[in-house]
C-alpha cells in the first residue's frame, strides 16, 4: 500500500529531493555546452508507486497527415509523420503497456477547445498557420490515436495551452496522487512537450523525457530541444532504459 502523506509533507519531500538527489547526468547524449564536462553521476531509478507516465497530444491531428495537404507540405512533413508513426507511436505503446502491467498511473494530455468559437484558447494557439490549433470535443482530429486509447482509470486532461500544467488541473492531480517522477513522451518535442517539462521541473517533479517517444517538426528541432532540456529541466532517456528499471 502506498504511504499517504499530507500535501505539505509531500511538497517538502519533493523539495528535499530536488535539493539533494536530482542528478546532473545519467548519460552523455544530448549534452549541451553547460554540462559537457560534467561526469555521469547517477543512474535512472523509479519508484513505481510515485511515477506517472504522461503522453502529450498523441492525437489524430498530430499523428496523421491532413488529407488536403499541398505537395510542398507533404514533402516537408513526411519525415515527421514517418518517424511519429514508425518510432514514436510504437514506443509509446511499449511504455503504456508496461505502465499498465505494473498498475502505474497514466495521464493522457490532449489539446481541446471548450468553445466552438475557439475564443478560450491561449495566445500560443492563436498565432496562425501551424499554431492555429482549434480542436473541438469529439472531433476526429481531437481523438487520441486508436493504438493508445485510454482504458479505465487512465486520466485524460485537456488544455488550450502548450504547457499541460498551465492549461489543466494536472498539477493538482499529480499532487493528490503523490507523484514525484513523471515519464514524458508525445508531440511536439520543442513545443508542448518542452513547455510541460519546464513547468513540471519548476514544480519540483523529477522529469524523464523519452527521446524515442517524442518528436518535433524535424529531427534537427527535436534534437536541439532535447539538448536544451536535458540536465536542466529533465533527464533524457530512451524507451529501453525506462523499461529496464520498471
Amino acid at each position: 500500500m502506498v504511504e499517504q502523506l499530507p500535501s505539505y509533507q509531500l511538497m517538502k519531500r519533493r523539495k528535499e529531493k530536488a535539493m539533494t538527489k536530482i542528478p546532473n547526468k545519467v548519460n552523455n547524449r544530448y549534452c549541451s555546452f553547460y554540462y559537457k564536462d560534467d561526469p555521469i553521476d547517477h543512474q535512472m531509478v523509479l519508484d513505481k508507486s510515485r511515477t506517472a507516465l504522461m503522453l502529450i497530444d498523441l492525437q489524430n491531428h498530430f499523428v496523421y497527415a491532413p488529407e488536403d495537404e499541398s505537395p510542398t507540405h507533404q514533402k516537408d512533413w513526411q519525415p515527421y509523420y514517418d518517424r511519429v508513426q514508425q518510432v514514436v507511436v510504437p514506443n509509446s505503446q511499449r511504455l503504456l503497456e508496461k505502465f499498465r502491467q505494473e498498475s502505474m498511473y497514466v495521464v493522457h494530455v490532449i489539446i481541446q477547445s471548450h468553445l466552438s468559437s475557439g475564443k478560450d484558447r491561449s495566445q500560443s494557439h492563436l498565432r496562425g498557420q501551424f499554431n492555429d490549433i482549434h480542436l473541438l470535443k469529439d472531433g476526429q482530429g481531437t481523438m487520441i490515436i486508436h493504438e493508445l486509447t485510454p482504458v479505465k482509470d487512465e486520466i485524460i486532461v485537456t488544455k488550450t495551452t502548450h504547457s499541460a500544467l498551465t492549461g489543466s488541473n494536472v498539477r493538482l492531480i499529480l499532487n493528490n496522487l503523490q507523484i514525484t517522477d513523471v515519464v514524458v513522451g508525445g508531440l511536439l518535442t520543442d513545443q508542448c512537450v518542452s513547455s510541460t517539462v519546464r513547468s513540471l521541473s519548476d514544480e519540483n517533479y523529477k522529469v524523464w523525457v523519452v527521446e524515442d517517444a517524442c518528436m518535433a517538426g524535424n529531427l534537427e528541432l527535436h534534437e536541439h530541444a532535447l539538448e536544451i532540456m536535458n540536465n536542466t529541466y529533465c533527464n533524457v532517456v530512451n524507451t529501453d532504459e525506462v523499461l529496464s528499471v520498471l
